[in-house]
């Protein structure tokens, strides 16, 4: 197993390379009192560190005050704010699922990482959808009805995402709750599409079985082994206002079907920039293996001006939690540890969640893809909760563009 205390010291480091700056220059850069800057400090706005020569005297964190200062000048330009709100910017719309502060991930008020030490994605699902006492998949029409096997083996062929998209339409079960408008009519409807994505994601037939249980089954994994993946999935039930999460949500403001919402999702998800991203950590893994040295490997892909992905997420800047809680719980792999230490000495960089499963993935041995197929059936959850969420709305996101292209004639 890997060692906790050397991933903590790892996020440790990374926050004393943090820059790091004193009141009154973090005052002076912001245009404020050190009362206001104070008050930022309470709301959770910018982090501090303590001296090491005297542990009263607080610095305060470049990286919020610039943040801060950015979101200022926005306020001061509604356009410029408009603009950059699609792009790591200010919130566009108001959410009660998932909320990202502070490097820690929360589902409806309780941290992700904690519950990923016992709970089941069922459970993250009933939590994002607001079940309360109610369990649906437990109803008779949370489970999806069979595929036909000449239909598994015409789609067998086919990239993860697409294959889901093609065998969804043909779960028929609830189909006439497709478009009911009452969640509570729609979650045993929303529990079969998840055991849907779970057994279209593997191309087999749907369980009622606990998910990580029904994949450790079909990839012939341990109970140890099972509880990694269970953990995965918890972690990566949602991620707040995604590129996925927002495409389900677009979709669902025009009152779509659940299953099309869950479309337009698969399709954000298999992206590079997305999903996709654990695609572009095997080809790592695949270097890694083949020459033998971390440092080796890094310095030639910096050298050829090719990105090692998937370290460093704009959302926290001393490290993914989601990594954090899924890393120091795999089987040891010294070739993985060497590559998180030079990208951490080299780069001041720690590994997100896209390295974790793809790591997870190939320390259980199980087949190529895995990694997107826990990804797909894990984030199916919170796109569910956002798409119930944004149809209760009743209101059409519908933005407007820029115009910049030329005048009319």
């Amino acid at each position: 197993m890997v060692n906790l205390d050397q991933y903590n010291q790892c996020q440790n480091y990374l926050t004393m390379t943090d820059k790091f700056i004193t009141a009154d220059a973090a005052a002076a850069e912001l245009g404020i009192s050190r009362a206001t800057l104070y008050a930022y400090v309470s709301r959770g706005l910018v982090q501090t560190s303590g001296t090491g020569d005297d542990p009263r005297r607080r610095l305060y964190s470049v990286h919020d005050i610039e943040a801060l200062k950015k979101r200022k000048s926005v306020g001061r330009k509604p356009k410029e704010a408009a603009a950059q709100a699609l792009d790591w910017g200010l919130p566009v719309l108001t959410s009660s699922i998932t909320r990202i502060t502070d490097g820690h991930l929360a589902y409806r008020g309780q941290d992700a990482a904690e519950l990923a030490e016992t709970a089941t994605l069922e459970d993250v699902a009933r939590l994002l959808w607001q079940c309360g006492e109610f369990d649906p998949f437990e109803d008779a029409k949370a489970q999806p009805n069979a595929w036909e096997p000449e239909l598994l083996a015409l789609t067998q062929s086919l990239p993860l995402t697409e294959r889901c998209q093609t065998l969804l339409p043909f779960l028929d079960s609830g189909r006439v709750t497709a478009w009911k408008r009452d969640n509570r009519r729609l979650w045993p409807r929303a529990s079969a599409l998840l055991r849907g994505v779970a057994a279209a994601s593997v191309n087999t037939q749907a369980s009622i079985e606990p998910l990580h249980l029904f994949l450790a089954e079909h990839w012939g994994v341990d109970d140890k082994e099972a509880d990694l993946i269970r953990r995965a999935l918890v972690l990566l039930a949602d991620h707040e206002l995604n590129a996925s999460a927002f495409a389900v949500r677009v979709v669902a403001s025009t009152g779509a079907s659940l299953g099309a919402c869950l479309n337009a999702g698969l399709s954000a998800l298999s992206g590079p920039m997305h999903g996709g991203m654990t695609s572009l950590v095997e080809l790592l893994f695949d270097e890694l293996e083949r020459v033998g040295n971390a440092e080796q490997v890094v310095e030639e892909r910096l050298r050829r001006g090719d990105s090692i992905p998937a370290f460093h997420h704009p959302l926290y800047p001393n490290g993914d939690p989601r990594a954090a809680a899924l890393l120091p719980h795999l089987p040891a792999d010294p070739s993985r540890d060497d590559l998180l230490r030079v990208m951490l000495e080299t780069a001041g960089q720690l590994p997100t969640c896209d390295v974790a499963l793809v790591a997870l993935r190939r320390s259980l041995r199980l087949p190529r893809g895995s990694a997107l197929a826990l990804f797909a059936i894990a984030r199916t959850t919170g796109w569910i909760a956002h798409a119930l969420e944004q149809r209760q709305d009743e209101k059409l996101i519908r933005p407007r563009a820029r115009y910049v292209g030329p005048e009319i004639s």
